[in-house]
């Protein structure tokens, strides 16, 4: 037998390689205010998403119903003001933008705008039909609970709306949001979902 010194510093630093950081993450975790976000998307999340009302009808600019969330499209949702100032019109070119940057997932995406009343969708329409023909103009009435549901005076003008397939609302983007990380929400919510 042999009387040698075990050398036992290579199974020490085996052991603090193994566990060390584990016992750092431990500490950092419980024993720090740190903690990771959890958060990947820009826009305002609602959890739990909420069905849209029921009992609200939609008209295109001729005043006729239609039924544009019975599909299997998400929609880009926004009201336009009357009249369509610069700023409202600066808003229909930045959804129109993340539109057209979806490339070839904007299949599964239409763009609605609500308007207050039939002559400014007219007048619209006639705007849209040469540089705007994907947007889809309806209108909907002041006293329509729609309007109510969605429209939250922190949400401010020019905020846009997200509805799945299914008519919920999933979340909100507000006017100061970059048109780069709305695109970046749409790529990873239709990449992710079932549905649409």
């Amino acid at each position: 037998m042999s009387d040698k010194p075990v050398n036992r510093w290579p199974f020490l630093l085996l052991v603090a390689l193994f566990f060390g950081p584990m016992i750092v993450a431990m500490w950092l975790y419980f024993g720090t205010d740190i903690r990771p976000s959890g958060q990947t998307h820009h826009g305002n999340l609602l959890d739990p998403v909420r069905p849209l009302p029921a009992e609200t009808r939609w008209r295109d600019a001729q005043g006729e119903l239609v039924e544009d969330l019975k599909g299997d499209l998400w929609t880009l949702l926004q009201f336009v003001p009357s009249p369509c100032d610069a700023g409202c019109q600066s808003d229909l070119y930045r959804s129109r933008q993340v539109w057209l940057a979806l490339d070839r997932r904007r299949t599964r995406v239409q763009r609605i705008a609500i308007v207050a009343d039939a002559d400014e969708a007219q007048a619209l329409a006639v705007i849209a039909a040469e540089a705007d023909p994907n947007l889809k103009l309806r209108i909907v009435e002041d006293d329509d609970p729609l309007r109510g549901f969605l429209r939250d005076p922190a949400h401010g003008p020019g905020a846009f709306y997200v509805i799945d397939p299914i008519g919920n609302w999933v979340l909100w983007y507000d006017r100061s949001t970059e048109l780069r990380d709305i695109h970046t929400d749409f790529k990873k919510l239709l990449r992710l979902s079932k549905i649409g």
